[in-house]
């Protein structure tokens, strides 16, 4: 039998039982409440050629999804009103640190995901906190390899502004690093009507000085999903509070099942206006044009074909682009459960180029190639 504080089960009285049970059930009553802890653990052998030293080979977290880990919950208020909380890190399960830093300058933070509290109810969601910005929500939903390999994954680099302060300047409420989500944010998304729903977003700088202005984030999406197919827009502007320049970034996805055919096609477009603070980025436009399809080989196997091209126009850092091919094999051993194996293929001539490779051609090279086998595991 079950021991509590040290005394058996047995010990307790009779009369002690009935009344905490009853103190219990009138708890419940009043309020159910849910806590739900979940997560996935990704791992991979990598290896690419064309790197520093040669061809890198490295066991690498996160390759077919990002390894991380979170707490969810929600308590029913009444009347249809319920209390939502979440709590998400990332998780390197191939060093075993977690969180990550973000930010200018970078601070390690450990619920880097996510980490709001909110109320929802027939008017929708409300949420506050750190959360992901509506653009990567919108292109996300059709990425050609569902987000794959994130760390080089075009649409997480540029069409979500990953790559940070170092690839797009000090916007926004991170102060650039890792703008795919903003802190100090509230996000408002409206009840799902015959599948047609909507969000806006705002993010707080809350880094105001006697001479700037606080950076800050506003956005608003529109989309539509029938559970298999879907489409998505989303429109933000980002502001750098030392100079008031902005970033306006306009994306959006779409994804269209047939049997067992997905094709989905996503395109991002971002601008910068004068930047006084870092000119480099000033009148830049980049672009992500991203196609891929699906095809269910069997209930368990899935073959996915992608393809992104990337392109830059810009005074002082020169016109570029780069091509990017993806071709990814998952097998299924159990609905938590999933092998995969994949090869990139990038190609990128010129330093500009080399600026729209998401970090994979290095100065000197002119392609790269990645191979890349693991396990995923979600629970």
């Amino acid at each position: 039998m079950t021991k509590i504080q040290g005394f058996h089960a047995s010990s307790l009285g009779l009369r002690s039982i009935a009344v905490a049970s009853a103190l219990c059930c009138a708890g419940l009553a009043q309020a159910q409440s849910t806590v739900t802890l979940y997560g996935i653990v990704d791992a991979a052998f990598v290896s690419t050629t064309n790197q520093v030293g040669g061809t890198k080979s490295a066991i690498d977290a996160g390759q077919l999804a990002t390894s991380r880990w979170g707490f969810k919950g929600s308590e029913d208020l009444g009347g249809g009103l319920k209390a939502n909380f979440a709590l998400e890190s990332t998780l390197a399960n191939d060093t075993g640190a977690g969180g990550s830093a973000f930010g200018t300058p970078a601070t390690a933070t450990f619920f880097d995901r996510i980490s709001t509290v909110g109320l929802s109810g027939g008017f929708g969601t409300v949420n506050f906190g750190r959360q992901n910005m509506l653009g990567v929500e919108s292109i996300g939903l059709a990425d050609p390899t569902g987000l794959a390999h994130a760390g080089t994954n075009p649409n997480v680099f540029y069409s979500a502004l990953n790559a940070g302060a170092a690839g797009f300047g000090n916007y926004g409420t991170n102060g650039g690093g890792t703008a795919l989500r903003q802190n100090n944010a509230i996000k408002y998304l409206t009840p799902m009507v015959s599948g047609f729903g909507g969000a806006a977003m705002i993010g707080l700088g809350e880094n105001a000085t006697a001479a700037t202005s606080a950076s800050a984030y506003s956005g608003i999406s529109g989309y539509f999903t029938d559970g298999k197919s879907g489409v998505a827009l989303a429109h933000a502007k980002l502001t750098q509070g030392a100079d008031g320049s902005t970033l306006t970034l306009t994306g959006g996805g779409a994804k269209y099942a047939m049997g067992s055919v997905t094709i989905k096609g996503t395109y991002a477009q971002s601008k910068t206006d004068v930047n006084t603070v870092a000119p480099q980025f000033s009148n830049r436009k980049i672009t992500v044009t991203g196609l891929g399809i699906d095809y269910a080989l069997s209930a368990a196997a899935t073959l996915t074909g992608a393809y992104y091209q990337t392109k830059q126009n810009s005074v002082a850092l020169g016109d570029g682009q780069s091509s990017q091919f993806l071709v990814i094999g998952k097998y299924a051993l159990s609905k938590r459960t999933v092998t995969y194996a994949s090869i990139t293929s990038v190609k990128a001539t010129t330093a500009a180029d080399r600026m729209m490779s998401s970090n994979m051609v290095i100065a000197g090279q002119t392609s790269a190639t990645r191979v890349a086998f693991g396990v995923m595991h979600s629970f």
